[in-house]
């Protein structure tokens, strides 16, 4: 998992209570005043352009002053914005045109890390689909999962309404069971096993003695 992606979405997710209007003209302004007037300009453009191919402007000045943030050349920062909202628009592509923001900056970082736009398809157009079960994708893959096997994988997890967090920990334990020897086949219906025999849950990655997650609700024991 890429936490700063994971940060970007869930940002978006809470800008997106504020209203995107209110959340497009925080970004623009604080692109406008960190920027140099010419890679704003430039970038202005780019947001307008994605603008009317149903793609929130905001996320390509964020994109934009992340790279400001990192101290990228504006040389360099231009041709990476652009590439990143051409990544944009073949997520919404892919998606659909019902994607919000945060499916979008989900598929596009998928996208380069390698994952197909036929995979992010696979995922269908319904209301289960996340930016959650496009990342778990994306870290499968990376993890050696052959593409039709994550893909697999990712919807059973979204058939059986994994939790979020359950659904995460799943490339975690991919990769421990590899580690530990078995094939990556092997692992990978492991892990399906665990979430066909759960009542709704998923697969759970091993914690430390005594800093077991409350994920499931203790009934029945007296306990808390």
């Amino acid at each position: 998992m890429r936490p700063h992606i994971l940060m970007i979405v869930l940002g978006l997710l809470a800008t997106g209570t504020a209203g995107p209007a209110a959340a497009q003209e925080t970004s623009r302004t604080r692109a406008r005043e960190t920027l140099p007037a010419t890679v704003f300009a430039q970038v202005e453009a780019m947001a307008r352009v994605a603008e009317q191919d149903g793609i929130p402007g905001d996320i390509l000045f964020n994109k934009a002053l992340e790279g400001a943030a990192k101290h990228v050349p504006a040389d360099r920062l231009v041709p990476a914005v652009q590439a990143y909202a051409g990544r944009l628009q073949e997520a919404r592509s892919a998606f659909g045109s019902g994607a919000g923001g945060p499916l979008l900056v989900a598929g596009a970082d998928a996208l380069q890390r390698g994952v197909r736009a036929s995979l992010l398809k696979g995922l269908g157009s319904g209301g289960e689909r996340s930016p959650a079960a496009v990342l778990v994708l994306a870290d499968l893959v990376q993890a050696g999962v052959a593409d039709d096997q994550a893909l697999s994988l990712v919807r059973e997890a979204m058939r059986r309404r994994t939790r979020e967090q359950q659904m995460l920990d799943m490339p975690a334990e991919v990769r421990r069971l590899m580690r530990q020897g078995q094939s990556m086949q092997q692992a990978v219906e492991q892990v399906r096993q665990r979430l066909q025999s759960g009542r709704g849950g998923g697969v759970m990655a091993p914690v430390a003695p005594g800093s077991e997650p409350m994920t499931r609700a203790r009934s029945g024991n007296g306990g808390g």
